[in-house]
């Protein structure tokens, strides 16, 4: 399978944080998720959707995925939603690999943010700050359980980060899923990592924004 390690996200202009099923979303192209370490098509299907509007200086993030099992209990922001089911994305909008964004939503609409610094190369330890917030943050998660699917919709805003995105920039991303079900517990990628691990920088792709 060829996967592609770069994934372009357009501008659009929009009157708020758009619904799961609004048309705009068919003009960014579809990511789609893999088994975390092999590579391979999981047993269920996941995309992501990325866009942008730089006058509201908004990214907005959509997943869609297969659901036949929701594990979730927590209620409170920043517990360890990923000893559950949700959907993380990882960035680096500075492009250093020792130093990444942490966002995950449950889907119960659950929000868990930190930063990710690695210690110099020698000792390789990963420390969590959960000191980061995303004011104006907004959520939407549905589940539809008949049609055994999730929908997600995320916004993040451009304040939150230590600029700005423009055309022609490119951030450093990996975007994940981890579902519990009665087969076990999946995790999803959309750059394999090569281990049932989804702290693998080195593995991520690129976010490139472009006119």
């Amino acid at each position: 399978m060829c996967i592609r390690d770069s994934y372009t996200c357009y501008p659009v202009t929009l009157k708020g944080m758009p619904a799961a099923d609004d048309a705009v979303w068919d003009k960014a192209p579809a990511g789609e998720l893999l088994e975390v370490e092999s590579g391979r098509r999981p047993f269920l299907y996941t995309e992501f959707r990325i866009l942008r509007d730089d006058s509201a200086g908004m990214l907005y993030v959509r997943f869609v995925a297969e659901d036949d099992c929701l594990h979730s209990t927590y209620r409170m922001d920043d517990e360890p939603l990923y000893t559950q089911d949700v959907f993380e994305l990882f960035l680096s909008e500075t492009g250093a690999l020792s130093d990444y964004r942490e966002i995950e939503v449950s889907p119960f609409d659950v929000i868990f943010t930190g930063n990710i610094h690695y210690t110099p190369q020698g000792e390789r330890e990963r420390v969590l700050n959960m000191d980061w917030d995303i004011p104006g943050m907004k959520t939407l998660t549905r589940h539809d359980r008949a049609a055994n699917r999730t929908e997600a919709v995320w916004q993040l805003p451009y304040a939150a980060f230590a600029a700005a995105p423009r055309a022609g920039d490119a951030w450093r991303i990996n975007v994940f899923r981890v579902d519990h079900s009665p087969r076990g517990i999946e995790l999803q990628a959309w750059q394999a990592t090569g281990a049932r691990n989804f702290h693998v920088p080195e593995r991520f792709g690129w976010l490139d924004f472009i006119a």
